[in-house]
């Protein structure tokens, strides 16, 4: 793969592209891949990245060229949690307009179900692929990513959005987020490091609070869990809603200190077992990925996106088969307690990020799909790399 270049479009938030910017990195540290860093649009995907119904998606969607010999592919990664297709819907999903333009287009929550289900993705659904989940890392092309400060994205004609229901404002407002990202992000070896610190809480389950409608019930769900904790006098453990805003009324008195990534990282990596609970629709968050380099053993809901993992990961069913709170805790608990069996399944996390789910192999499993679909039947293609 010594021909083998890779251009990153620079159009969504840091926070969603390091991840897998890291992995291409470890790749061309191999001599295996070159790879730069534009702010220009590509001409193929100017459409689709212009559409103005569309721009405020673009925050988390990771655009990329790659090129090997004469052959070259367009794709994306959508690290949206959604798996709707819907252009007023601010809350996420699918970009439709890239969706038809690129070559391949890789899923973060990937939900088979989901596009049988929906006409608008059916018709795509050889070239959707799953990937691996992210968090924010610090990646190699910090210096590239930091050029966004000065160059603002309307320079290029277009108007990415900033967050979730955060529409694009303004250079000032751009730039901040990007700063604000790239100070934080922490290199991916100095997380791994946390593997090793000692074990002296015995369950963890502190998440965020939303106040948005669509929220409720996840919110409610989770308070159930947090509550049932708080009455485990016996057990030491971290627990409650942080949120930068006032908690209503009800929620108040299982308030949690917000905490900084790094501070999150070093109370997460501290647990004997963590709690995990599904997102909106049923997406795999941060938190999953964060639990698994960490190796740290999960008790939580059932996995509903990316169903291959449970496929090829069994150890995963026993942690992630509980819906009802009462069974949540009750298994957590009975996990932090048998210490033998907790540090068995941090094990078989960790390993399983390692071989399958850091940013090096993401970057491989990327690189083999898109030749797959270049030099294969693209149906058949689909499924031996879903399947693998």
């Amino acid at each position: 793969m010594t021909d083998a270049h890779l251009t990153f479009y620079d159009t969504s938030r840091a926070y969603y592209a390091s991840y897998y910017l890291q992995g291409f990195h470890e790749l061309a540290k191999s001599g295996k891949l070159q790879i730069k860093t534009a702010h220009s649009l590509p001409a193929r995907l100017m459409p689709a990245i212009q559409d103005a119904d569309w721009q405020h998606l673009l925050f988390a969607m990771v655009l990329f060229k790659f090129q090997q010999g004469d052959h070259e592919w367009y794709f994306c990664i959508d690290t949206h949690d959604v798996n709707s297709v819907n252009a007023t819907n601010h809350t996420g999903g699918y970009h439709l307009p890239l969706l038809q333009s690129v070559d391949v287009y890789f899923k973060v929550n990937y939900n088979p179900d989901q596009i049988e289900y929906t006409p608008a993705l059916k018709d795509f659904r050889e070239k959707i692929l799953s990937v691996s989940q992210f968090f924010p890392i610090r990646p190699e092309s910090f210096l590239s990513l930091s050029r966004r400060l000065l160059l603002t994205p309307t320079l290029f004609g277009f108007k990415p959005g900033i967050n979730y229901n955060v529409p694009y404002k303004n250079y000032l407002t751009d730039a901040k987020f990007r700063l604000r990202d790239l100070k934080n992000f922490q290199p991916l070896e100095q997380i791994l490091a946390h593997r090793a610190t000692p074990k002296d809480i015995d369950v963890f389950f502190v998440t965020s609070f939303r106040h948005n409608s669509r929220h409720v019930a996840v919110m409610e769900r989770r308070y159930q869990v947090i509550k049932k904790l708080f009455n485990a006098a016996s057990l030491n453990t971290a627990t409650g809603f942080s949120c930068e805003k006032p908690l209503p009324e009800k929620y108040a008195k299982v308030f949690y200190p917000r905490l900084s990534q790094e501070s999150y990282l070093e109370t997460l990596a501290r647990a004997k077992v963590v709690i995990y609970t599904q997102g909106i629709a049923g997406c795999l968050s941060s938190k999953f990925g964060l639990a698994m380099a960490l190796g740290v053993a999960v008790i939580g809901e059932p996995l509903e996106n990316n169903p291959e993992l449970l496929v090829a990961n069994p150890h995963l069913q026993e942690q992630f088969s509980y819906s009802d709170p009462d069974d949540i805790v009750e298994r957590a608990i009975h996990l932090a307690t048998n210490s033998e069996k907790a540090r068995e399944f941090g094990h078989l996390n960790a390993t399983m990020f390692d071989t399958q789910m850091a940013p090096r192999p993401t970057a491989e499993y990327v690189v083999q799909a898109l030749q797959k679909f270049q030099f294969s039947d693209p149906q058949s293609s689909a499924r031996e790399i879903q399947s693998s």
